[in-house]
């Protein structure tokens, strides 16, 4: 397990809060790999499971009676947090979850009966397999609906983060295309697309990591700038960015050493992932997924262990692990697997503070033995030695940084050329 560098001033290192959660979580993983220890070998899911599930219940001492580590988890999980299983649990109105099926029913309904659907269930444009076009339709009616009730329950926090994912797709500024709500509930699980994938040449998916409840400061900046990064590599293609939060995402560093975030939400990115190939129309597209941060380890567990992601390529940015061992663990729809060397591609940033972060999900995707096509990136100002705008995706993605061309390559399908 890596540790922070004991050159390192620690009161400057622990002053910035990225470094502090990273601090918290080595001390935590430290203290269960040492139940690990003493239990035996191979449980280490089953102990990260549960010892998740007793923290949302409030046992705290169920692996430590220390007060010091109460505090660290207590810090961790001091938010409301839904609990959810593997699989997304739809209302049975009729309809079948698979995307495929799904595309088939609706493509042939009048406008009459998807209003009626959407009365049944109020969530209708969340289902992957119905066109991006109409999943914004019902979408926006449905956030304007959680709105009126947030305010209706004087649940403020709710109703600013419905405030500011509407100023955000009502907001189009010039020349640029509009934002499509893809997905949208009321436990912050969310998805945006800019452009319509359904008729893009390129599309990327950006799995949403580690980080705040609140949504948009991220997804605006960092899909216009992933957006801009293909149009400099490819300027006449068009370009469909989507920000992928459908899932129950850690919400802090401490939290991101546990692996059942990503294992839960594996399930759903790889419908999401089908449902795009379903609901596109014209050419194929180039499908490019991308993983930052602890969204690498949602990657990871959405094209390994057995399963398989439909994208063209799987890019790795700022990411300590990806839940699997190597490249030979990954499977990419269409891609032989004796090639997914060829289409998985890992940067990580030289002063990215994430390094320190103890390796709970396997070795980094950068390292040689990975197996992945490493490109170069270049490192935010600074003074710091590990510096955690390193870490920002809009450090990996600003013009001046050499990564940001390269996943445009990615991304316009010509990863062949990244350096």
């Amino acid at each position: 397990m890596r540790n922070p560098d004991p050159e390192e001033n620690v009161l400057n290192f622990l002053d910035l809060p990225l470094h502090s959660g990273i601090f918290r979580a080595n001390i935590l993983a430290r203290r269960l790999e040492a139940v690990i220890r003493e239990a035996g070998e191979g449980i280490s899911e089953k102990l990260y499971r549960s010892t998740r599930d007793a923290i949302l219940r409030g046992e705290q001492h169920y692996i430590s009676a220390d007060a010091d580590n109460s505090r660290i988890i207590r810090d961790a999980w001091d938010y409301e947090l839904p609990l959810v299983g593997a699989t997304r649990r739809y209302p049975d109105i009729g309809l079948p979850e698979n995307p495929r099926e799904l595309n088939e029913i609706w493509s042939g309904l009048s406008r009459s009966e998807r209003a009626d659907l959407f009365h049944a269930d109020p969530f209708i444009g969340n289902r992957d397999g119905i066109p991006h076009v109409d999943r914004d339709i019902y979408n926006r009616r449905t956030l304007q609906n959680l709105w009126e009730r947030a305010r209706a329950n004087g649940d403020y926090r709710r109703e600013k983060v419905y405030d500011e994912i509407t100023k955000m797709l009502y907001t189009r500024e010039h020349g640029q295309p509009p934002f499509y709500l893809s997905y949208i509930d009321d436990n912050h699980r969310f998805a945006f697309s800019l452009d319509d994938p359904d008729h893009a040449d390129h599309v990327a998916v950006l799995l949403n990591p580690a980080g705040p409840a609140d949504p948009v400061g991220y997804a605006d900046e960092t899909m216009r700038q992933l957006r801009q990064a293909a149009l400099v590599v490819d300027p006449r293609a068009k370009t469909s960015v989507t920000l992928w939060g459908a899932y129950d995402h850690p919400r802090s560093m401490v939290q991101a050493v546990f692996p059942q975030n990503a294992q839960d939400g594996a399930a759903l990115a790889r419908s999401y992932h089908e449902g795009l190939r379903v609901t596109h129309e014209g050419t194929p597209s180039h499908n490019t997924t991308i993983g930052h941060s602890y969204s690498g380890v949602l990657a990871g567990h959405s094209a390994g262990h057995g399963a398989v992601l439909d994208t063209d390529d799987l890019a790795f940015i700022g990411c300590w692990g990806t839940g699997v061992n190597d490249v030979g663990d990954l499977r990419l729809a269409g891609v032989p697997s004796g090639n997914t060397a060829e289409h998985v591609f890992a940067t990580m940033a030289p002063r990215d503070s994430v390094q320190l972060m103890p390796n709970t999900h396997g070795p980094p995707p950068t390292h040689p033995e990975f197996g992945a096509t490493a490109f170069t990136s270049g490192s935010a100002p600074g003074d710091y030695r590990w510096n955690p705008a390193d870490h920002f995706a809009s450090n990996y993605l600003d013009s001046s940084n050499p990564a940001s061309r390269n996943l445009g390559l990615i991304i316009t399908g010509r990863g062949d050329l990244v350096s």
